[in-house]
């Protein structure tokens, strides 16, 4: 299989030979063992599977979190003439089984998926009819608890692996430390892997720090260092307030520059992200939600405006520069009080017991006044030590994970019944009449009798945010299909749908007796604020910064001196 995997790279890539650990990574998947990479952003990590996809018999299931990135990647690969496709949830319901059944049938090579997706038992049957020869987990950090981007939803992946039949599986991420690393094989279940551990340090990059306190001064140092803003560039930023204030600053200095963070409007940040993709927008302003996934070569310069919270993400976004090989800058503008933001995220984010237990409290006695759900304005004043509404929601997070409080709108559904034969849901299906009431009515239809073959059942519980799909995402509009289905006598159909907010598990629970695991809270909270301090440290020490990088994710700088950064020369 090697021969044919380099004739592969070869082939669809264009590439004479792997780099650096895409050998060993693909040698050792190919030989049937569980594998872990950890490689810096741009070192080829999407290589290591997709190559092994085109010789591997079977589907290679491709686990990402970040849709820009699937649909980016899918993108490529079909244009190489790789048999690619993407499951997420902008696709409507006819468009995921479609793309299901041609997994089944043998006519994909890869299959990318967000983890979300494996919570589906209809997903998870599908994939059991599928042959499925390897697969690949993308920002693998995602499922450690003490990773810096932990996601409950990678907790279903190793359950989801031994279902289909432990294949070959491949883990993958940019950034882990090795207590990380020793993580995921835990969380994941990998029997016996190999670890590969390459390419941390990049030397076409050089490494910067510039402090200075006052804000004034500290524009005047982004000014300077950005030069005359012609050279693509990413900047980032903690807080939406602070990008959109420095877009406006450099635009004001004569910089093309735009901001870019989710609190845009979804067409505003695809523009801006296009724009600097195609070269047409030097430099944009940004916080974390800029760039994952996004592939672009040239950057030329990194700057953090702001401190990140750890050195994971600082070396996750700054390795964002010069993917090229070619010369490329990572500057840090730091302020002590930069840290100040990352307390109050901490904080905020793992708020204390008393906060938890006095927002299940108050969460407890609106639901008793309310006589239902309840969202967080309805009872947050009662939460009176509470610093922001940012704690309320942290709190409900935590009391959610616990299971002592449902979030409604996960089971906000419908009930159905099948009033009308399957030969005659067939036939009304086949016959058109062109009238503007069958057109209303048939994506309902068509939807409704799907679900009901594949779960063999004429009673049927749906959730609305599925049936809203069949009409674009529009339930007033599904209503009224479900409704002029019933009048036409061919289905009994009632919404149960809750008001959307929060509800006890029990309303008679102690607050004193919550199933909160608060020595994991505690430590959670704890490593956070380690992990700023030595984002702090990084700033402050005073030997080489390349070395301090590397240390920090279990690499070790062969010669004491870089000359690729402030402290080296």
């Amino acid at each position: 299989m090697w021969s044919e995997a380099r004739s592969a790279l070869r082939r669809y890539f264009g590439y004479g030979d792997f780099r650096p650990g895409q050998r060993e990574a693909i040698l050792s998947i190919l030989r049937g063992r569980d594998t872990l990479i950890v490689m810096p952003t741009g070192g080829g990590k999407s290589l290591c599977f997709q190559v092994p996809a085109l010789v591997l018999p079977g589907l290679t299931l491709v686990v990402s979190p970040l849709i820009a990135l699937m649909l980016d990647q899918v993108n490529a690969l079909e244009r190489r003439g790789i048999r690619a496709a993407l499951v997420n949830s902008t696709l409507s319901s006819a468009e995921i089984e479609e793309r299901l059944a041609r997994a089944a049938a043998g006519e994909l090579d890869m299959l990318y998926v967000a983890p979300e997706r494996f919570g589906s038992p209809v997903f998870r049957r599908a994939l059991g009819a599928t042959e499925i020869g390897l697969v690949a987990i993308d920002e693998a950090h995602c499922v450690s608890q003490w990773g810096h981007d932990f996601r409950p939803s990678y907790l279903l992946l190793r359950d989801v692996w031994r279902e289909i039949g432990r294949p070959r599986l491949m883990a993958l991420t940019a950034t882990a430390t090795p207590e990380v690393r020793d993580d995921i094989v835990e969380e994941l279940g990998l029997r016996e892997p190999r670890v590969i551990v390459r390419g941390f340090d990049r030397p076409n990059l050089r490494w910067t720090v510039r402090r200075e306190e006052k804000l004034s001064e500290k524009a005047g140092l982004l000014i300077s260092t950005l030069g005359n803003g012609d050279e693509t560039a990413v900047v980032y930023a903690s807080t939406r307030k602070v990008v959109e204030a420095t877009s406006e600053l450099l635009r004001g200095e004569g910089i093309d520059a735009a901001a870019y963070h989710a609190g845009l409007p979804r067409e505003r940040r695809a523009r801006v992200q296009e724009e600097w993709t195609v070269g047409n927008l030097p430099v944009v302003v940004a916080t974390n939600a800029f760039g994952m996934g996004i592939d672009k070569d040239n950057v030329r310069r990194v700057i953090h405006f702001q401190m990140p919270g750890s050195l994971e993400a600082y070396y996750q976004e700054a390795g964002r520069a010069g993917r090229d090989g070619e010369p490329a800058e990572c500057t840090l503008l730091h302020s002590y009080r930069d840290r100040f933001t990352h307390e109050f995220f901490i904080r905020s984010s793992y708020p204390p017991r008393k906060i938890v237990r006095a927002t299940f409290s108050a969460l407890r006695d609106a639901v008793r006044a309310a006589g239902g759900p309840v969202t967080p304005a309805q009872f947050a004043a009662r939460v009176k030590d509470a610093k922001g509404e940012g704690e309320i929601y942290s709190a409900l997070r935590i009391l959610r994970d616990a299971g002592a409080v449902e979030d409604t709108a996960n089971r906000s559904s419908c009930t159905i019944r099948w009033i009308a034969s399957s030969a005659q849901v067939r036939e009304l299906l086949e016959y058109d009449n062109g009238s503007e009431e069958r057109l209303a009515v048939i994506p309902v239809l068509e939807g409704l009798a799907r679900i009901s073959a594949q779960a063999e059942r004429r009673h049927l519980r749906i959730s609305r945010r599925e049936v809203a799909r069949w009409t674009g995402g529009d339930f007033g509009a599904a209503r009224d299909a479900l409704d002029a289905l019933q009048a036409a006598g061919l289905i009994g159909w009632r919404d149960d749908g809750l008001r959307s907010g929060y509800v006890p598990a029990d309303l008679k629970l102690d607050p004193d007796a919550l199933p909160v695991d608060w020595e994991r809270v505690a430590a959670r909270r704890a490593l956070e604020m380690r992990k700023l301090k030595r984002m702090e440290t990084y700033a402050y020490q005073g030997g080489c910064r390349r070395r301090y990088l590397l240390r920090y994710f279990g690499e070790v700088l062969p010669h004491r001196r870089c000359a690729g950064c402030d402290r080296c020369g």
